[in-house]
């Protein structure tokens, strides 16, 4: 018979043992590791190698990929189950204006109405959580209680470059991934005023760059821009990468005309009925506009009408685009190139490898044949887990063993690379939560809620979630 954990013992280390553990947090967060610019990468990997070996780890190193390193490590508690915790150390870049803080410093500050908040890159995305999970395997540890599962960490450094590499790793780790029963991923999934969600997937991301330049057109400037007068009789790669843009979708930006775009998406599941019955009964779209500073959405849906839009959409979104003259004052220029960021997100039964040849196709019969399409990204593909999963339902009873009653979504709109753990040939059940707060991913001031009393749980209640949730995978799984 397998015996629960003595958590209240564990949970009074972990409120005595606080500074000690935002220390521990602190340092990893000055630490960069900033993929897209590859900085600090490897030495934030020895960092978590040497945190995996201080852990206990029986093995503990940084695989190399054709890109950014993973690094691996396992714990053998000697238990039943095993779990794959799943973990990102890399980084969006820190260069956005409006930090109020050095981006990269690990400070603590007052954030109303939170109070205590730890203000870095990387915060809440993800390396707040990812220590605030080791805080909470020393503290079990530390009082003498067992680990009361096996661990696989899978700390991968490409995520925010769409996990690139990642499939490398799993191919040659295949033989040790096919011995878990799950895989977690260490999250906060309180909202702002302490309501608990809980995401049972995600969508699918495919990345891609438009780009046009005059020489590979045949018009237009072919070397460098010119001087704007020449608009009255050389043609404007610009202009006609915007002609090009706007052909993919309805005049609104939101209908997208690329042939065959929708062809393979199906609708909601039963389950998924089912579990957006309750949603929209809880649901907050009030917090969510307040959260990303927006007034409405899209033909001002509300409710489930809205729901159904955010989490049944596939999306064809413009990232940023740029050509010419773009910094202060006036300089007339013909821009000799222009270049489009995009991304698609996508849905079921979409599948990554439909996407770039449609658009090509799409190009081609408007008579684009001239713009390059170059991928950035590999892309990954949707990634879902039945609410009846044992998994999903030890997350459940974490929820509900401290007081809270989570609201379930079906995924969400975002993107991450569940699928490769989650389908085939793996086909891993993939689950991800924990109770604590924070904000502003991929932008300045990102944020985690580290101090008790607030309208959500601090750095203490994140790492005694933890403890509960591999408590009740060790028993339900």
């Amino acid at each position: 018979m397998k015996l629960w954990l003595n958590k209240q013992k564990i949970f009074d280390y972990i409120n005595d043992h606080y500074p000690e553990h935002l220390s521990q947090l602190q340092e990893l967060l000055r630490q960069p590791s900033i993929s897209a610019e590859n900085r600090g990468i490897h030495d934030c990997a020895e960092l978590l190698k040497g945190y995996f070996n201080t852990l206990g780890c029986k093995e503990s190193r940084i695989v190399e990929t054709s890109g950014h390193p993973v690094v691996f490590g396992t714990f053998d508690a000697g238990a039943d189950k095993t779990i794959v915790v799943y973990l990102m150390y890399d980084t969006q870049p820190v260069d956005d204006p409006g930090w109020t803080v050095p981006p990269l410093g690990g400070r603590v500050v007052d954030l109303d109405p939170f109070g205590k908040c730890i203000v870095s890159r990387g915060a809440i995305n993800t390396k707040g959580e990812l220590r605030a999970f080791l805080n909470a395997c020393d503290s079990i540890i530390a009082v003498g209680e067992t680990i009361p599962v096996n661990l696989i960490f899978v700390a991968e450094g490409e995520e925010e470059l769409g996990s690139r590499h990642l499939p490398e790793f799993i191919e040659q780790y295949m033989s040790e991934m096919q011995r878990a029963d799950a895989v977690f991923f260490p999250s906060a999934d309180q909202n702002q005023n302490g309501k608990v969600t809980m995401s049972l997937g995600v969508k699918g991301i495919v990345y891609f760059e438009l780009e046009l330049d005059g020489k590979t057109w045949g018009f237009g400037p072919t070397e460098y821009d010119i001087h704007g007068s020449n608009k009255a009789w050389v043609d404007s790669p610009a202009w006609r990468m915007v002609q090009a843009l706007s052909s993919m979708t309805e005049t609104d930006g939101n209908t997208v005309l690329i042939e065959g775009f929708y062809e393979n998406v199906v609708p909601p599941s039963a389950e998924d009925e089912a579990l957006l019955n309750e949603l929209e009964q809880t649901f907050d779209e009030g917090a969510d506009k307040e959260l990303m500073k927006v007034n409405r959405f899209i033909d001002d849906v509300h409710g489930r009408e809205a729901l159904l839009k955010y989490l049944y959409s596939p999306t064809l979104n413009i990232d940023g685009i740029w050509s010419g003259y773009i910094d202060p004052g006036t300089k007339t220029v013909l821009p000799y190139k222009i270049t489009a960021k995009v991304d698609v997100r996508l849905v079921p039964d979409m599948t990554v490898s439909e996407v770039i040849p449609k658009i090509r196709q799409h190009l081609n019969n408007h008579g684009f044949h001239e713009i390059t399409i170059r991928e950035l990204e590999s892309g990954y593909g949707w990634s879902k887990t039945s609410i009846q999963e044992p998994a999903a339902q030890a997350l459940v009873k974490t929820y509900r063993d401290f007081g809270f009653t989570p609201e379930i979504w079906p995924h969400v709109a975002g993107s991450a690379p569940f699928c490769m753990f989650n389908r085939a040939p793996l086909n891993l059940p993939f689950v991800m939560g924990g109770i604590g707060h924070g904000g502003r991913a991929h932008a300045p001031n990102e944020y985690l809620v580290v101090e008790e009393g607030g309208p959500t749980g601090g750095l203490a209640t994140l790492e005694k979630s933890y403890v509960s949730i591999l408590d009740n995978l060790s028993q339900i799984l």
